[in-house]
């Protein structure tokens, strides 16, 4: 592989992995946010892990979700727009909390990602939801210490637990997806306690997920090489076969 490949990989490994923030706004500390139920936009709420990340890395993980088309099965965000990433970096969390801005409409769990080198690309196994204008949806509980097991697990068996250069590993078409909790009652009271005491600017109802099962197809990088969420993306859907 030439340098300006590895380099031009490296830059579309950087857009898609969320160092290069391409359609992802970035964060307001929770005491700068203002919701109301008359807002054009929307908020998410997500409860998981933190832990201490990979030397010279600033997050223990990012979960990648994305603009979906349901009845294409296709993912319909772009490099630079259409998708929404929750980054585990322990300044952002907030009292275990993640909280991220969002637009209305149907989104899908694209992918879980750590060191920006491997990710898990929940194409076979996702999950969508509908968000609604002026509203806080809490999505629950995301289990990242279930993927970080599952990705060392991936990793680990195909031989590709040691990545150098700019090189990146996807793991395509996964029998277990994303790892949400039920949300019980108690915890919804517990994330509106939150938003009432650190984000008083938050007037807005906050609603549980209802989720639903979700597949999708994969793109591209620019070197035809399967992405997932990359250039080009394609749908679920099996292809009709000519008459």
């Amino acid at each position: 592989m030439t340098f300006s490949r590895r380099l031009a990989l490296h830059i579309a490994v950087m857009i898609m992995g969320g160092n290069i923030a391409g359609g992802m706004a970035a964060a307001k500390a929770p005491d700068q946010i203002i919701l109301t139920p008359q807002s054009p936009e929307a908020l998410i709420v997500v409860k998981t892990d933190w832990w201490q990340p990979a030397p010279s890395m600033l997050s223990a993980f990012k979960l990648i979700l994305s603009s979906y088309a349901d009845g294409d099965e296709k993912l319909t965000s772009g490099m630079f727009s259409g998708n929404v990433m929750l980054e585990a970096r322990q300044k952002k969390f907030v009292d275990g909390y993640l909280i991220a801005s969002i637009k209305p409409g149907r989104w899908v769990v694209q992918s879980y990602s750590q060191q920006d080198k491997w990710a898990l690309c929940f194409n076979a196994a996702s999950l969508q939801f509908e968000v609604k204008l002026g509203e806080v949806l809490y999505l629950g509980r995301f289990d990242a210490l279930f993927h970080r097991r599952q990705l060392t697990m991936q990793a680990v068996s195909t031989g590709r637990a040691s990545i150098s250069g700019y090189g990146f590993a996807d793991f395509f078409d996964l029998t277990d997806g994303p790892q949400f909790e039920p949300v019980e009652e108690a915890g919804l009271a517990a994330a509106k306690a939150m938003l009432a005491t650190r984000a008083p600017g938050v007037t807005a109802p906050v609603t549980t997920v209802t989720f639903a099962p979700a597949t999708f197809g994969t793109g591209s990088t620019l070197f035809a090489e399967r992405k997932c969420g990359g250039y080009f993306n394609s749908s679920a859907k099996p292809k009709k076969s000519a008459s």
